[in-house]
Formats: C-alpha cells, structure tokens, sequence
C-alpha cells in the first residue's frame, strides 16, 4: 500500500482511510487495475452494481464542482493494513448546516464482525470535530442490528424512528 499518494489518508492501528480526490476517483471509475496498481490496493469493498457505480461517477463531477468542502462528501476508502484490502467505505453526507451532518457507512460482509467498521467511524468522527463539526447524524433500517451496535459503540443515541431509525453523536464534548 502506498500511503504516500494517499492525499488526505488518515490511519488506525489496523485501518488507513483515503478520501477519493477528483484525479484518484476518475482513475477508480475507468481503470480499477491501474487505481489498484497505482496505490497498492486490491479492491475488496462494497459490490460495484450499477448503482454504486452510477454514485461513483456523479460524486466525481460534485467532487470538481466544489474542491473546497470535498471531504465533507467524498467517500474515504477503508483499507486493511495487514493485506492493502479496500473493504468498505465511509463518508459525511453533505456540508455541514449550523455544524451538523449525516455520516454513511459500508462494507463488504465478509469483513463483518470484526471491529472495522467501529475503528473507522471512531477515527472519521475525530475528523469531523477538527473540521469544526457539532452534531453527526446516521440513519439505519431497523433490522440492521450490526449497523445499530456500531454507531451505539461509538456513542450515538437513539433519536427517533421514521421507517428508518436516526442517531445523533454530539461532538462537542471531545472524546466519549
């Protein structure tokens, strides 16, 4: 794994986290072994169906249209240390409104179970509050008890259901 071209990348003690960039996404979205090649990866995330894709190369052109906020809603790939697998991803929804905004989060389930998803979220969170981010928000359906645990071992409580259940994190008390 190259972390030296991972513009942006941020490391647990098992995870690196890298923000597609508008050059790394547009070579991901036409070239996936160059992209592999290119930052010592092997893409093992979320299955590439049409619809993620179709996200893909909409978040490129968003990602060019405003550079300034992109880390506010590009995705950060979430790659294993021990074999440079990109398991998963996470990201925050949308620019910050008054401090607040919405995190998402996905993985390969064959890399469930195992802790990522909450070491991830652990070190995007620390992220957020030095971006000058207040309040995160998430979303889950209700039978997604795994999703649930993660955002509950993280510190998010419970807010309301909708047809989808809402947790919120405040970030301005530092570290829970």
């Amino acid at each position: 794994m190259f972390t030296e071209k991972m513009t942006g990348h941020l490391e647990t003690g098992r995870l690196v986290l890298f923000p597609y960039t508008q050059e790394n996404l547009a070579l991901f979205n036409t070239d996936l072994a160059r992209f592999e090649e290119s930052f010592g990866v092997v893409y093992r995330g979320e299955e590439l169906d049409h619809l993620l894709s179709g996200f893909l190369k909409k978040l490129e052109k968003e990602i060019g249209d405003d550079p300034e906020n992109y880390l506010f809603f590009t995705e950060f790939l979430i790659v294993l240390k021990e074999n440079s697998h990109v398991i998963g991803s996470i990201d925050y929804k949308y620019v910050p409104r008054d401090g607040v905004t919405e995190v998402g989060y996905g993985m390969n389930p064959a890399y469930t179970g195992h802790g990522y998803m909450t070491e991830a979220l652990t070190a995007f969170l620390d992220l957020g509050r030095k971006l000058g981010i207040r309040k995160v928000l998430a979303d889950t359906l209700p039978d997604n008890l795994p999703s649930q645990n993660v955002l509950k071992r993280c510190g998010f409580r419970f807010l309301k259901e909708d047809g989808n259940l809402w947790w919120e994190k405040d970030l301005t008390f530092g570290e829970d």
